[in-house]
């Protein structure tokens, strides 16, 4: 039996990563420009800027095949941990796709029956060979804040 040792980095907390996002910039330009007021007028200045880029209608471009191919690595796990929110919550530019999309996080994000692994077995396989398929809605999952076409 030998001796195993493993360093880990510190973990910082999310909160501890927001302030200093926030206030290290803050910090260092009040500091060079010698005012103080830089300490509230910068992190304002960043929140309005991460909420403007938060609202910004950004779609993403992919093709039926490359969609395909997110929703088999979250068939076979093979993703990585944010794989299927960016596959079934990130919008898509093509209008047929972003309609598929909108469908799938309703019910086929756990995958924890294998009717659901059917089903999307099917869909990857339609994208696959370039038709649309059509997802169907289960009302037991349906989510109360979702309730877009």
């Amino acid at each position: 039996m030998g001796f195993h040792l493993q360093l880990h980095p510190p973990k910082l907390s999310a909160w501890v990563i927001v302030l200093l996002v926030l206030f290290l910039p803050a910090t260092l330009t009040a500091y060079f420009l010698h005012n103080l007021a830089w300490l509230v007028v910068v992190p304002f200045g960043i929140i309005v800027l991460a909420l403007f880029i938060a609202a910004l209608p950004l779609k993403r471009k992919v093709t039926p095949e490359q969609f395909a191919d997110e929703l088999e690595s979250h068939l076979f796990g093979t993703g990585d941990p944010w794989d299927w929110d960016d596959s079934s919550s990130v919008a898509i530019a093509d209008p047929r796709l972003e309609a598929v999309r909108m469908r799938l996080g309703l019910n086929l994000d756990s995958l924890s029956h294998e009717k659901d692994k059917d089903e999307l077995r099917s869909i990857i396989a339609a994208l696959r060979r370039g038709e649309l398929p059509e997802v169907t809605l289960h009302p037991e999952r349906l989510s109360p804040f979702r309730w877009r076409k």
